[in-house]
């Protein structure tokens, strides 16, 4: 089947389809209109001379290339390419014979499949042999990178970067070309990601290795620190470039990398788990331990964490991990009650605290087991992946010898370990049935070449089946190990919303359950907040928690009892979108009041942590301030991790934002100990530059890093409502203040003052960004001229809080301080007014009385009344009529991936009236014509011109959707917004022609009998999840054009009406 992952295939491919659609047609009307086919003589003589130039220049490729696989490869592409062709002459010829000639349309279709299916392939292996070349350089950095474990002297530190700066820059430059060429924009982001992280991790790597070789030609302390930074880069960097390779070795766009997540966050559980389980358990024995202190927390920890694993698995097993966590959660709820009622030592809550404890110990089993069956079978998938290269390669040396069937056996071996862990016997069936083929095959392979038969054509046919047996039994044990996971619902909030409330309006649809994994994500989200809030608003949240949850659970009850239309259940889904909408909003204001709290101040820890590494020899505690510096450092840094997860999960960030914040979160657990271990070699080494240095530089990584971080996060939360959740905090900050003085604490005072100065800190760092994200110049000015206010304001209320804690029962000080502080509050106030969203006055003013004039004249004479018939009143405008959706027809053939895709398209337009807004008109024609083409597709006759014709149709339709979009864009003030439509509105040129290009190979297979079930399933699928994708995207254009046309520039002189259909509030 035809592949589209890099620019000049679909290129070539383009035009190539188009020539084959009119070939196509032409069959069409021959077969079914009885029209007599034209002389195709020109026409094929122009794509012989074409194939016949493509096949030259790859046979001279092939002799010149020492790619063993492309020699392999290539001559079956150039095969099935003139074969093709052949046919095409033929059937040209046999047609000018005879215009009606059946056999001569046979040959006709056959041939075009067969061109546009063979010059795909001869593509696809020139590439995959381009993408190797790529993959040598990165795999001689990779190889290199070990050598640092050898590098002990400072020469040898000169020469190490010597020979690594070349290779580094090769590399970059042929991912940079790589990236250019792509046409799947998540494989271009995961290049530059990965690229952009070994670049930066570069001159880390060198001042690590600098640091490890001071110290111990030195003989300093610090060894075993420097060592641990050093191999902790060279791993990191490894870990990227092994993603490079991996990514530059996809052809389609898949969810691959959600195993190592999940695997990463399972085992980050496990850690944290085992380290609150023992603070867990003592709180737990002893009676007299206060409700709401550290031990309860650690239980809610642990709770909360187990709770995340268990949305990681699937069937009994996720049901018993959030089964068990819910019941501990509600037990320690009773314990915490007990005690906080002074019955702690009572006997019934001693009992209830013992089989809390034990049930942590099963609970900490549960999450253990899950998370190594996890890991068996990504571990394995991982081996059969590393030795599938191994393998073809033995496959493409007729002379190899016996050491390469050990690969194949390697994967084998895998690939079995995958079939055992398989719950779906039918998929253990499938991968256990592809083993004994290749077993068989390969055997057969091996006696021949131990013949010295190597070479010949029975096995080299051998060799090729075997290679293609291998990619699907890799295909088979991927999607295995995919399917033994959970259904996976959206990343952000507005798509775990969407996709829930999609259940909510239809329980009866088969959504393989991607709604109510939604609706539990919410809930789970919901759980985790709740548990990092205090007593009353915890038992608040969660209520609301319950509330929805258990909602949810009748719902689905209903549905699968076949009542999910029923009166009851439409009452239910109703009280579900109230009390899912109710729990959301609390949500978003416990989220924000967390990050107004903990990002107040991201670096004073690691700045305190700089100052007790730098401390002078002799200075007192010296070793015991540096190790609670640095367990402060660790702890806030944890904080600001959870947080910002916290924001990414429950905040308004789109995709791409969610995955930064989390890519950021993890950058900083990485980096956290070894800013610890870097700052500790500074401290045993006082005086030592190298060491110094070393610590500056992770330092500033830390910190790029950590504001990198909270740059994301302010994106993924409302401006306003964070501005509103500082304001609240610096009033209470000034009441705690005010009781500071009231009982002379003046070390109360100063916190108070220091923390209002931070938040104050922090509202300019987001009025800044918002200054910079905005082409507004009225805007920029209001909020530039606010912030101007408030830092002036700042300043002289920390002299007066110096000055009141020196003489804290000073009236006049005291008075001093709190009017500077209500200065800030002022002035944050006009800050956040200035993100006010402007209304017009309504009413309007009435005139100023003072202006009106009576004029003394007579009124003139009132005219007659009309005489005759009353006229008729004037009829109401026209409603708008939207054409509807169509139902599908008792009986009827369609797609039902690509219906439903084409419906959820529809029913986002349709929000908007399509007057005024081209938008929403080719936005709407799309989802008509895709639900047009899921019939087309699925037609048991089959008409091929049709479904041509409607792939045309939508990609012109995408055209204008993608041109009216870049001008909104281009018109947006607004660089955030505009910079994510112009990111989904790029997808959709190359979505829209690769439709083109799959509907003309699936026009090829309608109505033939000559094609085997699995290829026209192939085409079918690989046509059905391009029209999932351009649906998809056009559905992202038409939200994110609507968000830019609030930004539009006053001059723009374009416009288009956004009016709803049907207001939000109904």
């Amino acid at each position: 089947m035809p592949v589209f992952h890099t620019k000049t295939i679909e290129s070539i491919l383009e035009p190539v389809a188009q020539q084959i659609s009119h070939l196509v047609i032409m069959h069409e009307e021959g077969e079914v209109d009885g029209k007599a086919i034209p002389d195709l003589s020109a026409p094929v003589a122009a794509v012989q001379a074409a194939v016949s130039n493509l096949v030259r220049v790859g046979k001279e490729t092939v002799q010149t290339t020492e790619d063993q696989l492309m020699k392999r490869d290539m001559p079956p592409a150039f095969i099935k390419v003139e074969n093709a062709c052949t046919k095409l002459v033929q059937a040209a010829h046999m047609l000018k014979a005879d215009p009606y000639s059946v056999p001569a349309r046979d040959y006709l279709i056959d041939g075009s499949r067969g061109i546009l299916s063979g010059t795909s392939d001869l593509l696809l292996t020139f590439d995959e042999a381009e993408v190797r070349k790529i993959i040598r350089v990165c795999k001689g950095i990779l190889e290199y990178l070990t050598v640092a474990e050898v590098v002990e002297g400072m020469e040898d530190l000169v020469t190490y970067t010597k020979n690594l700066g070349p290779g580094m820059t090769k590399m970059a430059k042929m991912i940079d070309e790589r990236q250019q060429e792509l046409t799947h924009q998540e494989h271009r982001v995961m290049l530059v990601n990965s690229m952009n992280t070994v670049k930066e991790l570069l001159p880390v790597l060198i001042s690590a290795i600098k640091i490890f070789v001071t110290t111990k030609s030195s003989k300093s302390q610090g060894v075993e620190e420097a060592l641990k930074n050093r191999n902790f880069t060279v791993e990191k960097m490894s870990t990227e470039i092994n993603e490079i390779i991996r990514v530059l070795q996809l052809t389609s766009w898949d969810e691959d990398a959600w195993a190592n997540k999940d695997s990463e966050a399972m085992k980050r559980a496990m850690a944290l788990i085992d380290s609150k389980i023992n603070q867990a358990k003592g709180w737990l024995r002893d009676p007299n331990a206060q409700s709401g202190d550290a031990g309860e927390q650690a239980i809610r920890q642990i709770l909360d964490e187990a709770g995340k694993v268990g949305e990681l698995c699937a069937g009994k097993e996720r049901r018993d991990i959030l089964g068990t966590a819910k019941t501990l959660g509600q037990m320690t709820d009773q314990v915490s009650e007990l005690r906080a009622r002074g019955q702690g030592a009572t006997p019934v809550a001693m009992q209830k605290a013992q089989q809390v404890s034990q049930g942590l110990d099963l609970l900490s089993s549960k999450v253990e087991n899950a998370a190594r069956k996890l890991e068996a079978m990504t571990n394995s998938k991982q081996v059969l992946t590393k030795n599938i290269d191994a393998a073809q390669n033995w496959l493409a040396d007729p002379y190899g010898g016996p050491e390469g069937e050990e690969h194949v056996r390697g994967i084998m071996s895998e690939a079995k370990k995958i079939a055992d862990l398989c719950e779906d016997p039918k998929e253990r069936e499938d991968i256990l049935r592809s083993l004994g083929e290749i077993a068989a095959l390969t055997a057969k392979l091996s006696d021949l070449r131990r013949q010295g038969k190597g070479d010949t054509p029975e096995a080299r046919a051998l060799a090729k089946q075997i290679a293609t047996t291998l990619q699907n039994l890799q295909s088979k044990t991927n999607r295995a190990v995919a399917n033994s996971r959970p259904v996976k619902a959206a990343v952000n909030l507005e798509g775990k919303i969407e996709q829930a409330q999609r259940w909510i309006d239809n329980p009866t649809t088969d959504d393989r359950g991607v709604g109510q994994a939604a609706m539990r994500g919410l809930v789970a989200e919901g759980r985790r907040l709740a548990n990092a809030m205090l007593g009353p608003y915890r038992q608040e949240l969660l209520g609301k928690c319950d509330r929805v949850e258990q909602l949810s659970a009748h719902l689905a009850e209903l549905a699968a009892r076949g009542e999910g239309e029923s009166p009851q259940a439409r009452a239910v889904a109703a009280q579900l979108q109230e009390s899912l909408k109710d729990m959301k909003s609390k949500m978003q204001e416990a989220m924000t009041q967390e990050v107004s709290d903990i990002f107040s101040d991201t670096t004073t820890p690691i700045k305190l942590l700089a100052v007790a590494a730098t401390a002078p020899p002799g200075a007192p505690n010296r070793e015991e301030v540096f190790d609670e510096r640095a367990a402060y450092f660790e702890h806030h840094a944890a904080k600001l991790g959870g947080t910002a997860e916290k924001a990414a999960a429950v905040g308004t960030a789109n995709k791409s934002t969610v995955e930064g914040i989390q890519a950021a979160v993890k950058s900083s657990r990485e980096l956290t100990p070894q800013v610890v271990s870097a700052a500790r070699i500074l401290l045993r080494n006082p005086g030592n530059q190298a060491a110094h240095e070393h610590f500056e530089t992770m330092k500033n990584q830390w910190i790029d890093n950590v504001e990198k971080m909270t740059g994301l996060v302010d994106e993924a939360i409302d401006t306003k409502s964070l501005l509103d959740a500082s304001e609240e905090a610096i009033k209470k900050d000034i009441d705690k203040c005010r009781v500071a003085m009231a009982n002379v604490q003046p070390q109360m005072l100063v916190a108070g003052a220091t923390s209002i100065a931070r938040r104050a800190n922090r509202i300019l760092l987001v009025a800044k960004r918002e200054v910079e994200n905005s082409e507004d110049p009225k805007f920029r000015e209001i909020v530039k001229a606010a912030s101007d206010d408030l830092s002036k304001t700042i300043s002289p209320m920390v002299m007066d809080a110096k000055a009141v804690a020196g003489n804290i029962q000073d009236p006049g000080l005291q008075k001093s301080f709190l009017d500077s502080g209500y200065r800030i509050l002022g002035a944050v106030a006009k800050v956040r007014e200035a993100f006010q969203p402007q209304e017009p006055d309504f009413p309007p003013p009435p005139p100023d009385l003072d202006q009106l004039h009576l004029n003394e004249e007579p009124a003139p004479p009132k005219p007659p009344l009309p005489e005759g018939e009353v006229p008729p009143p004037r009829p109401p405008p026209p409603e708008e009529k939207d054409e509807e959706f169509p139902e599908e027809k008792a009986g009827e053939m369609v797609n039902q991936q690509m219906m439903v895709a084409a419906r959820q398209l529809h029913e986002e337009a349709r929000k908007w009236s399509s007057k005024g807004n081209d938008i929403i008109g080719a936005a709407k024609r799309m989802a008509l014509l895709m639900a047009e083409m899921s019939r087309l597709v699925r037609g048991v006759t089959g008409n091929k011109r049709a479904l041509i014709q409607c792939a045309k149709d939508i990609a012109k339709a995408s055209d204008e959707v993608t041109r009216l979009a870049k001008e909104v864009a281009k018109q947006c003030t607004d660089k955030r917004i505009r910079t994510n439509l112009l990111q989904v509105c790029e997808r959709i040129p190359t979505i829209s022609t690769q439709l083109k290009i799959l509907s003309t190979v699936k026009a090829t297979m309608l109505g033939r009998t000559n094609i085997s079930e699995e290829e026209s399933e192939q085409a079918t699928e690989m046509l059905v999840h391009n029209a999932q994708n351009l649906m998809q995207s056009v559905k992202e254009t038409v939200r994110e054009a609507e968000a830019a046309s609030i930004k539009i520039r006053t001059d723009a002189g374009f416009t288009l009406r956004w009016a709803r259909k049907t207001p939000w509030y109904q």
